[in-house]
């Protein structure tokens, strides 16, 4: 690149006379990676969040998820649900000693 160039942070053009301090504050310990482009060229593209090989590994643990999400809703089986471990005051029955009676509707 020959001529004058644009420094660019956060997306952002930085004015040549301005200091660092006014983009970054006052921590001496700061750490940034200016870009640098032509002078009147577009800002430079953005480097993504995530690595390709972060991104696959994602995109295959929710296509996962989905599949079994998938499984669960065409599986109905609601027997369970009948079940004297599915009785939601089975533990209060219980411990009151109602666990082995049976009502019948008159």
């Amino acid at each position: 690149m020959t001529g004058t160039a644009t420094m660019w942070w956060s997306s952002k053009p930085m004015a040549r006379d301005a200091e660092l301090n006014k983009y970054t504050g006052k921590n001496e310990k700061t750490k940034i990676i200016v870009k640098l482009t032509a002078e009147g060229a577009t800002a430079p593209p953005r480097e993504p969040a995530i690595d390709a090989r972060t991104q696959n590994e994602m995109m295959a643990f929710w296509y996962k998820k989905q599949e079994e999400a998938k499984k669960l809703v065409e599986d109905d089986d609601v027997s369970f649900g009948n079940s004297e471990w599915a009785n939601p005051s089975g533990l209060k029955n219980q411990l009151q000693g109602q666990a082995g009676i049976k009502f019948k509707p008159m």
